[in-house]
């Protein structure tokens, strides 16, 4: 059973927000519209396309109270956010909205998710076998950074299964190599490694063509874990891998990467 404060996000939602490179408060803004959207019977997300094309309107301390910092009085998030968004359309982006207006002295805000967005947020009948994360707008609010937020959008998608991996958000070619984001990505799986009590193998995978990390797999360990033995652990890597243990990243020698070969736990045999 799902809790008040989480929404149904898919895989295809997931990889749009992924793609438009979003800031902090773009991703909260989002994340807090359509979890009120999910959240409100009267309300149906499907309107929002066409041919209906219907906008919704909220209170900005209703979105602050849902996705905004604990505690936050003040509307900087509702502000920008909705610039992140009109960057993304001036940029050429593929638009999260449609419509994105503050009303009455700047105290409310009316929206209208995109119909590709809209399309992309439902599941059909057919579509049951598809991954979808349960989001947690709660902890959303207490992120704090972007990688955070798409870090943790991945994780709560991969967890059901029995061995739970997925590949980072990011790609050189839209944010550089890997060396030089390196640090504030394994910040991120810090932050999440205690907000969700799990543990993260993180295996950069090389290009053979050009010798650079092309890919980074993430291995999620529970503290009761599926994993097999040499299962988890590779058995080489070209590039050093790296244990996040109870919200500590540490990269492993390739001593120590043979030493755990066996192991199923990320902390322990």
């Amino acid at each position: 059973m799902s809790k008040l404060s989480e929404y149904l996000c898919t895989e295809r939602v997931v990889a749009r927000l992924e793609n438009a490179d979003l800031s902090l408060d773009g991703l909260r803004l989002t994340h807090g519209c359509h979890f009120y959207v999910d959240s409100r019977k009267e309300l149906n997300i499907q309107n929002m396309a066409a041919p209906k094309r219907a906008n919704f309107t909220v209170k900005c301390s209703t979105l602050l109270a849902t996705t905004g910092s604990p505690g936050a009085k003040d509307y900087d998030m509702i502000a920008k956010g909705m610039k992140a968004h009109s960057d993304l359309r001036d940029q050429g982006g593929r638009a999260i909205f449609d419509f994105l207006e503050r009303r009455e002295g700047g105290r409310k805000i009316t929206f209208r998710f995109s119909d590709c967005y809209v399309r992309d947020s439902l599941r059909s009948l057919k579509d049951r076998t598809s991954k979808f994360a349960m989001i947690d707008v709660d902890t959303i609010g207490r992120l704090s950074t972007p990688k955070q937020i798409l870090f943790y959008t991945r994780a709560v998608m991969s967890q059901r299964s029995n061995f739970p991996m997925f590949i980072l958000p990011w790609s050189a070619e839209r944010s550089g190599p890997w060396r030089g984001v390196k640090r504030s990505w394994l910040s991120a799986a810090e932050r999440l490694s205690k907000l969700l009590d799990q543990d993260y193998l993180l295996e950069p995978m090389v290009d053979a063509e050009t010798d650079e990390v092309s890919r980074v797999k993430v291995k999620i360990v529970r503290k009761v874990s599926a994993w097999e033995p040499e299962k988890l652990f590779p058995r080489q890597a070209d590039q050093a891998v790296c244990t996040v243990i109870s919200g500590k990243a540490r990269s492993l020698s390739k001593s120590g990467l043979q030493e755990r070969r066996k192991w199923t736990r990320a902390d322990r045999p």
